[in-house]
């Protein structure tokens, strides 16, 4: 078999299995309403409702029929761009998380922002000089940071910007096109929540990539020509050495629509995590198994998309695979 026919049988090995686990996670979000105990249809209307009241809003979940059957429904209807509707406002499912996403990204990639510009500076320094005063603070900082929980470190700063110094608002949010200014005042709490801890990870996995690299024979050679040291450490080091970051990073991009729940709860932020949380506090079944979905999809875009930055950084892994 020649190199591009066993890359692109590579390619669509990876394609079916994540259809596959894409597969089986929708079937597993739209069953969860037949796996809870009881009937899901009398615990969110109450016990004066109806029976034609739970008869349609089972219909509306999907109970009148079996878990297979409601799963090729559904992806029929998702393939058509309806993900049902909210069984609490009434509103599109599609069209909720539509507003939703965008707030979600942009608190992201604003945490990514801040977790990398204090994440390279601090791992290259560290790394170069392994065992310095600058390196022995960056590891025990990075550890005590990683022990510190998300709302804690949120109710921190919120005390020390919101209520100390007044300088920031505590909760709430602004979206860009109506006021740019506004947007980042309400966005600097919660992507800095987020991106300090992620700072610490980022820190602590190029840290121990960064040394690895530097030991390389190829490096002590470029170092024996008398390369600059910027120039060895961003040209030579960084690049082999970003790998695990570049998997952090990508993944972060999937997590990010349903795993910040937490911080985007703590400051009010209208994002994914935030639908998520009243979803699931509302028992809204429709809401819940679209996030669900959307983050698996999400997660298995951006496993792609780090496997081809993977292939651009070392080329080397393209030949591996051949």
């Amino acid at each position: 078999m020649t190199a591009r026919t066993l890359r692109v049988a590579g390619w669509a090995g990876q394609a079916g299995r994540a259809g596959a686990v894409l597969l089986l996670v929708t079937v597993a979000a739209l069953a969860l309403p037949h796996l809870m105990p009881g009937s899901p249809a009398l615990a969110a209307l109450g016990p004066t409702a109806t029976p034609e009241q739970v008869a349609a809003y089972e219909a509306t979940l999907g109970l009148d029929e079996n878990v297979l059957t409601a799963t090729w429904r559904w992806i029929g209807d998702a393939l058509h761009g309806d993900l049902g509707h909210s069984l609490s406002t009434g509103a599109a499912v599609t069209t909720e998380l539509a507003d939703r996403i965008p707030v979600t990204l942009e608190l992201f990639v604003t945490a990514q922002v801040v977790a990398l510009g204090l994440a390279l500076p601090v791992a290259l320094w560290s790394a170069w000089r392994p065992g310095g005063a600058v390196d022995r603070i960056a590891t025990a900082g990075a550890f005590v940071w990683l022990a510190v929980p998300g709302f804690v470190l949120g109710l921190l700063l919120i005390w020390i910007a919101a209520v100390q110094l007044r300088i920031l608002p505590a909760t709430g949010w602004t979206p860009f096109t109506e006021d740019p200014l506004d947007n980042l005042r309400h966005l600097v709490l919660p992507a800095l929540t987020l991106g300090l801890t992620e700072a610490a990870v980022f820190t602590r996995t190029l840290r121990g990539q960064l040394i690895d690299t530097l030991d390389q024979t190829y490096v002590a050679a470029a170092r024996s020509r008398g390369m600059g040291t910027a120039r060895l450490l961003l040209r030579r080091t960084l690049r082999p050495s970003s790998l695990p970051l570049v998997t952090l990073v990508g993944i972060g991009i999937g997590t990010s629509l349903g795993g910040s729940v937490l911080v985007e709860s703590l400051f009010a932020v209208p994002g994914v995590g935030s639908l998520a949380a009243g979803a699931i506090n509302g028992r809204d079944f429709p809401v819940v198994q679209a996030v669900v979905v959307v983050s698996a999809v999400a997660v298995v875009a951006a496993t792609f998309a780090v496997d081809l930055l993977y292939r651009t950084i070392d080329p080397r892994i393209a030949h591996d695979h051949r």
